[in-house]
């Protein structure tokens, strides 16, 4: 069953969640498990996109946007709408809904920060997966 990982982070604090999303990526590729980050639009996938290009050189994550190049796989997908190309391990959530595929996943990790709308969107979301007895845990960073 999918074990899912919801973060809480600071309202004021919104560069909190993308450090901790490329500590996920990162622990994860290092695993070889392949990951997809599933974005609320474009926009965010492509600034996900940028900040994954700008970690040290140490730490290179190979990975692209889910729509660039439809014959490659990535060990890092960034989506916003679509599905994986292929089953990954690892879906990092940052879109306001749950998305239909999430089951595929072993793990999910969800964030809960900005905004009181964008928290609203976050208990909804926690309690989707509470109503449906996915194993929860839930951390403050």
């Amino acid at each position: 069953m999918t074990q899912v990982e919801f973060y809480s982070v600071n309202a004021d604090d919104h560069q909190t969640p993308y450090a901790h999303l490329c500590e996920v990526v990162k622990r994860a590729y290092r695993k070889g498990q392949k990951v997809f980050v599933h974005a609320e639009n474009r926009k965010q996938a492509e600034a996900i996109d940028e900040l994954l290009w700008t970690q040290d050189a140490k730490s290179f994550l190979p990975h692209q946007l889910a729509d660039e190049d439809p014959d490659t796989y990535p060990p890092i997908e960034i989506g916003f709408g679509q599905d994986p190309k292929v089953r990954p391990d690892v879906l990092i959530n940052l879109a306001n809904e749950v998305p239909q595929f999430f089951s595929r996943f072993n793990w999910v990790f969800e964030y809960a920060y900005g905004n009181e709308e964008t928290k609203e969107f976050a208990r909804a979301r926690f309690k989707f997966y509470r109503e449906r007895g996915y194993p929860l845990n839930h951390r403050k960073i």
